[in-house]
């Protein structure tokens, strides 16, 4: 026994001088000088993207802001992690926690951050979450709590739901808020107290991939809205009545987002680009009376609770990763101009929720921006 004991001893004292230590080293020279530095550079560049009122889709965007020290803690954890491939990381690192080995990559139980989750269709998606038995993260941009006889399903078990602040207006507090999350759904938009569409429904847009993209959460999907790429259309100048501008400035997020994810998004890391039609309180028919399209030129009414149903169920499809697409009820479909057919040839329909995202073609393949 004392034998094996000390073979096995001498094999890790072996892989930690001869791989662990090297790659340690490597890692601290690179590591920032400044931390506090950084955190300012950050700073800077959120209330940039926050107060910015000339951004365009066509400008360069620069790379995201640097990585917190937990970041770059997790990077080195991640060497280790590859190091143990085949003979598994605990195994070869006793003195490791295999919690901290795990840390970079969201748990099966992690928890799926909303933002703007004091909204109508924000309390929606977590109420339909915690339905499902799944942990939320509810963000706003202040501190708040649900009523939990008023707004949440009954029976809930409670401990599921977390709040934290999270405001899509100022990037430094993104990061620690979806950090560990499984997915994030953005359903913020632009309101008086907070902030404006170019805010909120652009800038707000990038913010999020941006801190996405860095926390490499699994899918980000962001709820936009049917006919923004179309403004001669009746829909767009409807919604633009209410919110002056909001419908160009919802198209420039996406943008901004698409292209975050084409330029810097490692592998696993997806988004989904949702666009609801004209939104109803209803009660909601759920996915037999639903259909999703692509190419923006059909559009119908839908019930909040329909897109939140959507949304919760995008998340987990593979299918609908890196793609956006319309959805709208079936019954009040509509060709967004008279000029336009009545048919894209895009329509999915299903009587299950894992049925109806197959077929979606990924952004890339239809030429979105």
């Amino acid at each position: 026994m004392a034998t094996n004991a000390t073979s096995k001893y001498l094999v890790h004292f072996f892989l930690f001088f001869f791989f662990v230590l090297p790659t340690t080293v490597t890692f601290a020279f690179n590591l920032p000088r400044n931390p506090a530095h950084h955190s300012h550079v950050r700073c800077e560049m959120a209330t940039r993207h926050a107060s910015s009122t000339t951004a365009s889709p066509s400008s360069p965007i620069t790379s995201s802001p640097e990585a917190s020290d937990g970041s770059t803690r997790r990077e080195l954890l991640e060497s280790y992690g590859r190091l143990g491939v085949g003979l598994g990381a605990s195994a070869l690192f006793p003195w490791i926690p295999s919690s901290a080995l795990a840390a970079s990559r969201p748990s099966s139980d992690a928890p799926v951050a909303v933002l703007g989750a004091r909204g109508k269709t924000g309390r929606l998606i977590v109420q339909q979450l915690l339905a499902e038995g799944k942990k939320v993260r509810a963000l706003s941009y202040q501190p708040f709590e649900y009523d939990a006889k008023k707004d949440l399903p009954v029976n809930v078990d409670l401990s599921l739901l977390t709040y934290a602040i999270g405001d899509v207006t100022k990037y430094d507090t993104l990061s620690d808020a979806i950090r560990g999350s499984s997915a994030v759904i953005f359903a913020s938009s632009a309101s008086k107290k907070g902030g404006n569409a170019q805010a909120v429904d652009c800038d707000g847009v990038e913010n999020i991939a941006r801190a996405a993209i860095s926390e490499k959460i699994p899918r980000l999907l962001v709820i936009s809205s049917g006919a923004v790429t179309k403004p001669d259309s009746f829909g767009y100048k409807v919604t633009n009545m209410f919110a002056r501008g909001i419908m160009g400035l919802k198209l420039e997020g996406e943008d901004r987002l698409r292209a975050l994810y084409r330029s810097s998004a490692p592998a696993g890391v997806t988004y989904t680009v949702l666009r609801p039609g004209g939104l109803s309180n209803d009660k909601g028919l759920g996915v037999i009376g639903l259909e999703l399209n692509q190419k923006d030129t059909i559009i119908g009414e839908i019930s909040r609770n329909d897109v939140a149903a959507v949304a919760v169920h995008a998340i987990t499809a593979p299918e609908a990763a890196d793609v956006t697409f319309e959805v709208y009820e079936i019954g009040r479909r509509t060709p967004l101009q008279p000029e336009f057919p009545k048919e894209s040839g895009m329509e999915r329909r299903a009587e299950k929720w894992e049925d109806i995202f197959k077929g979606l073609v990924k952004d890339q393949d239809l030429q979105i921006a």
